[in-house]
């Protein structure tokens, strides 16, 4: 293939993620003018096994920020737990910090967990329950919701190539862009 061909391709897929985040952007509640919102996910390959965690961050302004690490071993659970921490501590270092902050995963076990929404909290995750209660008490606003896993691509995505990458330690090969571009949201 010619570099011509590849870098038509690119921008034809550039073109392609812009729609997508256009679509989803119409479909999913986005808060005031001054929201970021953020997609979480983690993969478990096998269910138990190695753990990938993706994460992606969208300023008012068009900021992005990607987190796509390897996470060690363990449940699903446990890698959806630390893409949600991923995705808390990557809007905490933003400056001037979110003043609205809308985050969303396909995970209901970890979000009916964190919110409260079961008489008895998901057995062997109150550490991670803990440590992520305690991330969004740092916020002033701050919403988490459940959408279907086809609606949380991007992150997905993020977390499937860290499954991949699988022997890089965490944070060694994270995937992190920060700041203006042109909008692009989670696939569908």
């Amino acid at each position: 293939m010619t570099e011509e061909a590849v870098a038509r391709k690119a921008r034809k897929e550039a073109k392609m993620q812009a729609r997508r985040a256009q679509q989803a952007l119409s479909r999913q509640d986005h808060g005031g003018p001054l929201a970021w919102r953020g997609w979480f996910d983690g993969s478990a390959h096998p269910n138990p096994g190695k753990l990938g965690i993706g994460a992606l961050l969208l300023g008012p302004n068009g900021e992005r920020i990607e987190v796509s690490e390897s996470a060690g071993y363990g449940s699903s659970s446990d890698a959806e737990y630390a893409a949600l921490t991923a995705v808390l501590q990557a809007a905490l270092k933003v400056r001037p910090p979110p003043v609205q902050l809308l985050l969303f995963g396909d995970s209901q076990v970890v979000i009916n967990d964190v919110l409260g929404t079961t008489p008895v909290g998901a057995k062997g995750l109150e550490t991670q329950r803990a440590t992520v209660v305690a991330l969004l008490e740092q916020f002033n606003e701050v919403s988490l919701r459940w959408l279907p896993r086809h609606r949380n691509g991007e992150a997905d995505r993020l977390s499937q190539l860290a499954v991949d990458r699988g022997s890089d330690p965490p944070g060694l090969t994270p995937a992190v862009d920060v700041g203006p571009k042109s909008p692009r949201q989670p696939s569908n």
